[in-house]
């Protein structure tokens, strides 16, 4: 997916080439998405016997973009030679309740010429699932011929689950003529049926069903120096939810309206900027898919996890998206906690892993989902979810102190603390383990949620239950979080009850996952308590979360900064000199944003400021390398050639953008200024460091409780870094030193 464009405003988001079109022969997932279905298949412009050149394309605000387009020479059907780049084609969209967009033609040539356009539409009604290869369907709804009466053409499906959903089609003009290409759908492509073979399968393999598909045809006849226009509007319709059918005049107005939502949101975030300006457009570029990432739902803001794959709520996601934005729009931490609180668990439910006080892994509402195909109704299968709900709740209140939030969300928090204890702990040994009870549940349930994950040196997977390392860290902070609470709530005995279960934990995690001759921690334990020997990232997150320290967290941070998991775009998620590394994997070799931002946080929160700065910049050297700025979900891991002056090797069907991707600078920024937050007792901490290519940073208007806001400036002051808070009256500022580093950087 190197080279698609994505739009998207709340639920409904497009995939398309960089011409802008949906290529009846795309397999990466190319389309017109609500819902979790495809409403568009194909999208695709054209020109009779006048090939175009593509100029420019732009999308900045991610909810519209515009493709420039030049004439190549070329000879039309009346034989008359059109010399290159006379005609300019330009493509303007946007993205509100379907998809609009205005085609505008213009002659800058001597002479007349006669153009046919065409714009060839069709739909697979796909559900999501389907698109990404997830399982085989063995059989499908029924998708109707395209129908087209006037200035529509109507593309239908009746889904097995006996809901209809079409698309309309309307231009401002009546074509020409319309023309029906393919009435039936056909089948390119069968998955297998071993279910080994499918288990093993990249998720993402697509299967291709050419759909019925229908030609609309204009004829423009462009003098010189006239031009030619049309408007088409695309709007997916779920049975009876059908969007209001609205002239073009008027989405002229919802532009203005989405462009100056979008305006409001970057007034609601930190202003974030540096003295180098290509880390600046990185900033502001995530900012931005930040906002495309997030729909507005009844409890406020949510950010889904990644487009195209996961459009959708995801719990552990969500919430870490949620936990890396709290220096920038601590909304975001407020739509999610409620969101997910909405639809905690309440019962026993082995098909979608479901027990009282779990949060949710992932809502889908397709087809799929609604048959019960897939359990993702929700879906409550990661062993995450749950502990990371009270980590971000704890850490919002650190910001924030908000009381009454603290009263509505703690029967809540109570639940997911019991389950914590008892279903995340099931043989009672003090550590949360996952094992999956549906048939058509995730094997690995930790972030790291492949198939092959958690894998011992000669290959082989780890046995369920598993215990996942970074998890036994989240449900430390967890118990200790919410043992401030209860001090604040004025209940000793659960306070001191919630203290000692985590000190316990550390003592457990310390015993169990330690590897002396390893100088590391093991990624997780398995079915029989054996500790998987890999050097994985995924201990690091425990340094965020408070339980490591002495000599073992200064061997591992040492350990962790070697080459062979620092790639020279950040750290690897596996080691590579680990038996089954490979760069070009999904988890196993692969560099994670958001995994990266977890363990800088962790390392600067730990002490180890100078390798927090190492960690920094090189994933900061590879954002600013990276298409459009844009943090994507993973990049291969391959090492950086400093010589020949290598790029980060994008991995093919990453999905970009995605929100702990785009999160995940803001959390590196925070940390790379050591700012931590402690407004229940009026403080404020910093242990500044600037990277070696900045001179200064600033955070204008960071949102704390109580409607105040505070400004940060971070700058060089000859070979020292100094700091200033502003607007910080009734707080008490603290400056700590920096740690002098364990191991140094190249």
């Amino acid at each position: 997916m190197l080279n698609r464009l994505v739009l998207k405003e709340n639920e409904i988001f497009a995939v398309t080439d960089r011409d802008g079109n949906i290529r009846a022969d795309a397999m990466d997932g190319e389309g017109l998405y609500f819902q979790d279905t495809r409403f568009l298949s194909i999208f695709e412009f054209s020109i009779d016997h006048l090939p175009l050149q593509l100029l420019s394309s732009a999308g900045e605000l991610n909810f519209m973009s515009n493709f420039q387009f030049g004439n190549q020479p070329s000879t039309l059907d009346d034989g008359s030679d059109v010399p290159g780049r006379v005609i300019s084609v330009r493509r303007n969209r946007f993205i509100d309740a379907g998809l609009h967009e205005r085609i505008g033609l213009m002659n800058y040539g001597p002479t007349t010429v006669e153009l046919t356009i065409r714009l060839t539409v069709g739909s697979d009604f796909r559900d999501m699932f389907d698109v990404r290869g997830y399982m085989q369907r063995p059989r499908r709804g029924m998708v109707s011929a395209p129908a087209h009466e006037g200035d529509t053409i109507l593309l239908r499906y009746l889904g097995l689950d006996d809901v209809t959903r079409r698309t309309e089609i309307t231009f401002d003009r009546v074509p020409d003529d319309v023309v029906i290409l393919h009435p039936e759908p056909t089948e390119v492509g069968i998955l297998p049926t071993d279910p080994a073979e499918i288990a093993t399968m990249d998720v993402r393999t697509e299967v291709r069903l050419e759909p019925p598909s229908a030609q609309a045809l204009f004829h423009a006849k462009l003098e010189p120096g006239k031009s030619w226009s049309m408007t088409v509007n695309v709007e997916p319709v779920v049975e009876a939810h059908a969007p209001p059918r609205r002239p073009f005049p008027a989405l002229d107005d919802a532009f203005v309206r989405i462009a100056d939502e979008y305006r409001q949101w970057m007034a609601s975030c930190t202003r974030i900027t540096t003295d180098h300006d290509l880390i600046n457009n990185l900033i502001d570029r995530n900012v931005q898919d930040l906002r495309l990432t997030i729909n507005k739902v009844d409890s406020g803001l949510l950010p889904v996890a990644g487009i195209p794959w996961f459009s959708v709520p995801f719990g552990r996601d969500s919430l870490i998206a949620s936990l890396q934005t709290l220096s920038l729009n601590p909304d975001i931490a407020y739509g999610t906690l409620r969101f997910l609180a909405l639809h905690q668990g309440t019962r026993v439910d082995p098909w979608c892993d479901e027990e009282p006080g779990k949060i949710l892994h992932e809502i889908r509402s397709g087809e799929m989902a609604a048959l019960h195909e897939v359990p993702q109704t929700p879906y409550y299968g990661s062993v995450d979810s749950t502990p990371l709900f009270v980590v971000v709740f704890t850490e919002l209140m650190r910001w924030m102190d908000d009381m009454a939030l603290a009263a509505e969300l703690r029967p809540h928090l109570e639940r997911a603390l019991q389950w914590i204890r008892t279903y995340g702990d099931p043989d009672g040994d003090g550590l949360l383990e996952y094992e999956s009870k549906s048939t058509r549940g995730i094997h690995n349930q930790g972030w790291k949620d492949s198939h092959d994950s958690v894998t011992f040196p000669d290959g082989s997977y780890a046995q369920a239950p598993i215990a996942i390392a970074e998890v036994q860290g989240y449900a430390y902070a967890a118990e200790r979080g919410m043992a401030e609470m209860y001090a604040r709530w004025g209940e000793p005995e659960r306070t001191q009850e919630c203290l000692a279960r985590a000190a316990r934990l550390k003592r457990r995690f310390d015993e169990a996952f330690w590897l002396e001759s390893l100088g590391f921690y093991a990624e997780a334990l398995d079915a029989h308590k054996a500790p998987v020997p890999a050097l994985t990232s995924n201990p690091g997150h425990c340094l965020l979360m408070g339980m490591l320290d002495g000599p073992r967290a200064d061997r591992f941070v040492a350990r962790l900064m070697q080459d062979d998991m620092m790639c020279g775009w950040g750290l690897r998620t596996l080691s590579g000199d680990f038996p089954t590394f490979n760069p070009m994997s999904y988890h196993n070799g692969s560099v994670w944003p958001h995994d990266n931002s977890i363990v800088v946080a962790g390392l600067r929160r730990a002490g180890y400021a100078d390798e927090a700065v190492r960690v920094i910049q090189e994933m900061f050297d590879a954002g600013i390398r990276l298409p459009s700025f844009r943090m994507p979900e993973l990049f291969c891991g391959f090492s950086r050639d400093r010589r020949y002056q290598s790029l980060p090797a994008s991995y093919p069907v990453s999905c970009s953008p995605q929100a702990w991707a785009a999160g995940s600078v803001f959390l590196m920024l925070q940390h790379l200024v050591g700012l931590e937050v402690d407004l229940p007792h009026h403080r404020i901490r910093l242990s500044p460091a600037l990277l070696p290519s900045m001179n200064e940073i600033h955070f204008e208007h960071l949102r704390l409780g109580g409607g105040r806001t505070i400004s940060v400036d971070v700058y060089r002051l000859g070979d020292e870094v100094a700091c200033k808070v502003h607007d910080a009256e009734g707080l008490q500022v603290e400056i700590r030193p920096i740690r002098p580093q364990l191991v140094r950087a190249r």
